[in-house]
C-alpha cells in the first residue's frame, strides 16, 4: 500500500488591522441638508507589524454594501445620501479594492525592521452638502483591507467589515424674494415700499421654504399689525392686513402656522404668497409710516 502525505501552507499575514466603525461628524448635531458647509471627516486608524523584516502592504476598502460598486450611499429606509471615502485630503482619489484599485487608489508602504511596530493612517469621509433628504440615521458597510498590493490577488492578509452612519436632522431655510423669485440665502429679509399710502393698496412677495420634514412658521409684528410713523412714533396708527398663503394672520399678537411636511419637488422649496394690503388711511397726518414683520420657519 503506498501512502501519499499532501502538505499545505498558508503565508502568515505580515500585518494585522485595527479600525472602529465611522460616525459623521460635522454640523452641530448631525447633517444639515440646507447647510453648505463641508466636513471631510479625517478618519484615524491603525496597522500593526506582526513578521520581522521588511513588509509590504496595501490598505482597501471594499464597494459600497448598498450599491455594491464604488458609488458609494448611505441609505435610510428608501433615501439615500451619497457619499465617498478617498485616499487623501486632496480627494483627488477614491479608496478601493483589488481588483478595481490602481496605484493610487490604496493607502500603500513598506516597513523593514521587527514586528509590533504601529503604522497610523488615515482616510477622508465625506458626504457633499446640499443633500435634500429626510430625517433619519443613514447608513453603509464597508470592507477594510489589508493586502500585499494594490493589484494583489487572492485572499487579503487582514479583513474588517466596518459601519458607517451619519444622522440627517430635521431642517428648514427660508427666504423672502419679490413674487415669483428664485430662493436666494443672501434675503433673510424683503422691504415693501407703497409710496404714499391710500386705503386698498396692496403689494406682494413670496416666502420661500424648503425643508425635509414638517415645519412650523412663527409670526410677530413690531407694532402688533399696525403702521405707525418714524422715527418717532405717534399715537396715530394706519392699519394694515397680512395674508399669508392664503390664511390672514392675526398681527395684534405673535402666532403661528403648521405648514403641510414633506420635502418640495421645487428646488426652490415650497411658494407661500405673502399679500399686504393697506387698511383706511383717513386723516393721517404726513408722514412716514412702517412696521416690521417677523418670520421664522423652525423644523420639528
Amino acid at each position: 500500500m503506498l501512502l501519499l502525505l499532501g502538505g499545505f501552507s498558508a503565508r502568515a499575514a505580515s500585518y494585522s488591522l485595527q479600525i472602529s466603525d465611522i460616525v459623521w461628524t460635522g454640523s452641530p448635531g448631525g447633517y444639515d441638508c440646507f447647510s453648505s458647509a463641508a466636513y471631510p471627516n479625517t478618519i484615524n486608524f491603525t496597522i500593526t507589524k506582526t513578521a520581522n523584516g521588511r513588509k509590504d502592504y496595501a490598505v482597501t476598502a471594499g464597494p459600497s454594501g448598498n450599491t455594491g460598486n464604488y458609488t458609494r450611499q448611505l441609505r435610510s429606509g428608501s433615501s439615500v445620501l451619497n457619499y465617498q471615502l478617498y485616499t487623501t485630503s486632496g480627494m483627488n482619489y477614491a479608496l478601493k479594492a483589488p481588483p478595481a484599485a490602481i496605484a493610487s487608489e490604496v493607502l500603500s508602504g513598506s516597513l523593514a525592521g521587527q514586528d509590533g511596530q504601529v503604522i497610523p493612517l488615515t482616510f477622508v469621509f465625506f458626504i457633499p452638502p446640499g443633500q435634500l433628504v429626510p430625517p433619519g440615521t443613514y447608513v453603509d458597510q464597508v470592507t477594510i483591507s489589508i493586502y500585499d498590493a494594490y493589484n494583489s490577488v487572492g485572499s487579503p492578509q487582514a479583513t474588517r467589515t466596518i459601519r458607517i452612519s451619519a444622522t440627517v436632522i430635521s431642517s428648514a431655510a427660508m427666504s423672502i424674494v419679490p413674487a415669483g423669485g428664485a430662493f436666494s440665502s443672501s434675503r433673510p429679509q424683503y422691504t415693501l415700499n407703497f409710496g404714499m399710502l391710500s386705503t386698498g393698496q396692496q403689494q406682494s412677495c413670496d416666502l420661500l421654504v424648503k425643508q425635509n420634514s414638517s415645519c412650523t412658521l412663527y409670526y410677530s409684528s413690531g407694532n402688533r399689525g399696525v403702521l405707525k410713523q418714524v422715527p418717532v412714533p405717534t399715537a396715530e396708527e394706519i392699519s394694515y392686513s397680512c395674508l399669508v398663503a392664503g390664511s390672514m394672520l392675526d398681527l395684534s399678537q405673535a402666532g403661528s402656522l403648521s405648514l403641510p411636511s414633506g420635502i418640495s419637488a421645487s428646488p426652490d422649496g415650497s411658494r407661500y404668497p405673502v399679500n399686504i394690503t393697506i387698511g383706511d388711511v383717513g386723516n393721517a397726518t404726513a408722514g412716514n409710516y412702517e412696521d416690521q414683520i417677523t418670520i421664522t420657519v423652525q423644523a420639528q
